[in-house]
């Protein structure tokens, strides 16, 4: 990665991601706690998690010793959009891994002898209902592979599916949706069918008027941001937190393109973002 800043906004010159998702939150807490160290502001008391695996299976938040975390009440920088906007809910989010077997045959001399697993995985992929299925639902074939050669006909095939919704029930009805139209391709043409669901994020669905929502209100208004309240399609590791019991929000940090090469953050939005956590880390005494 090699970041440059270009007429006030921070890229990668170097063709891929930024990492602004989520290197931007981290520098924004480590800063902040800086200045409350030099400048010797009063706080209530601050702790900082920095976790792992956050992008593939909420796996440090999920495995977090929480007996180690004396806060009840936590904010994550985690939301790709304006800094002022305040997640109210996440999805429930889950992952459908389909496989299919099929049998290998000469793609020329005996192809009637093959069973084409990467043609049972298209005819699945070809039924299912993709994008954006409601304001509350969203499916996604993200990965396909199969085949050992061009004219071998495929003996298997891998396909993995993400699936949310903020409707649990929805997501339970589109995940059976899934599984039933790849069991009918997998028959149609011969195959077997392994299938491997996996809950990837819980979701969550907050009241306006609890504590952590009014905390990040009070001081995005301080900051000089006014407050707005959202739904989000993405995760993060306030799904796991909220599932165990610590009242964690998501703050827009101001982060734009993420998981892209066009990557990017204002500086004026890591800055911004420090005074948001100052904030926080003010009204969090206060209401001590």
């Amino acid at each position: 990665m090699q970041p440059i800043v270009v007429d006030g906004v921070v890229r990668n010159a170097g063709g891929t991601i930024l990492g602004a998702d989520n290197k931007a939150a981290i520098a924004a807490m480590l800063e902040a706690v800086r200045r409350v160290i030099v400048e010797g502001r009063p706080h209530a008391g601050i702790e900082l998690l920095f976790t792992l695996q956050e992008e593939i299976s909420l796996g440090g938040a999920r495995e977090l010793d929480l007996d180690r975390v004396e806060a009840t009440i936590g904010f994550v920088f985690d939301q790709a959009a304006p800094i002022g906007e305040i997640i109210l809910g996440a999805p429930h989010q889950g992952a459908v891994d389909l496989t299919f077997h099929g049998r290998a045959a000469h793609a020329g001399i005996a192809p009637e002898d093959g069973r084409s697993a990467i043609a049972a995985a298209a005819r699945t992929i070809s039924e299912l209902r993709l994008g954006r299925l409601d304001d509350e639902t969203t499916a996604s074939v993200g990965l396909i592979g199969g085949g050992t050669a061009r004219n071998v006909v495929p003996e298997r095939c891998a396909v993995s599916v993400d699936v949310r919704s903020h409707d649990a029930g929805k997501l339970a009805a589109l995940v059976q949706e899934v599984v039933d139209a790849a069991a009918f391709a997998a028959n149609a043409a011969g195959c077997t069918l392994d299938v491997h669901v996996l809950e990837t994020a819980p979701g969550y669905r907050f009241a306006t008027d609890i504590p952590a929502i009014r905390m990040a209100h009070a001081a995005l208004e301080r900051a000089g941001y006014p407050p707005r309240l959202a739904l989000t399609g993405g995760g993060a590791d306030a799904n796991a937190f909220n599932q165990r019991g610590r009242q964690c929000v998501n703050l827009a940090n101001g982060m734009a393109d993420i998981h892209s090469p066009a990557e990017h953050i204002a500086v004026a939005d890591l800055e911004g973002m420090v005074e948001v956590t100052l904030a926080l880390v003010d009204v969090a005494r206060e209401g001590s």
